[in-house]
């Protein structure tokens, strides 16, 4: 009896499962996004970007060397960043980052002050 309720159990999973139909790929995301920007002063203390638009404030205190900071970005869904999240970056002037969408047909272009 045992080996009955396996054997229908792993019947009905196999049928159970959703094939994606042929032909059809899933669409990508248009969105092109830094959902999150931030600086880390250690592992446990950071300091996380005011993002408004596409400009994006970040107060860090006077000890961190602004000419070596490596911020960790967050972006939408599939978006890539120039340069990339964890590339050392001199913040002593504003910064550029050039977010592209998953389709890469949507860029926006991200202005980081960094302040302290």
């Amino acid at each position: 009896m045992k080996k009955y309720i396996v054997l229908f159990c792993m019947l009905l999973a196999a049928f159970a499962c959703d094939k994606p139909e042929e032909g059809l790929t899933p669409q990508l995301s248009v969105n092109a996004d830094i959902v999150r920007f931030r600086i880390y002063q250690n592992q446990n203390v950071y300091f996380d970007g005011q993002i408004q638009e596409t400009t994006i404030r970040v107060t860090i205190p006077a000890g961190i060397d602004k000419t070596r900071i490596h911020p960790e970005i967050l972006l939408s869904a599939g978006a890539t960043a120039n340069p990339s999240s964890g590339t050392v970056q001199d913040f002593s002037n504003t910064v550029q980052y050039v977010v592209t969408s998953e389709n890469k047909e949507v860029t926006k272009t991200y202005e980081v002050i960094v302040n302290n």
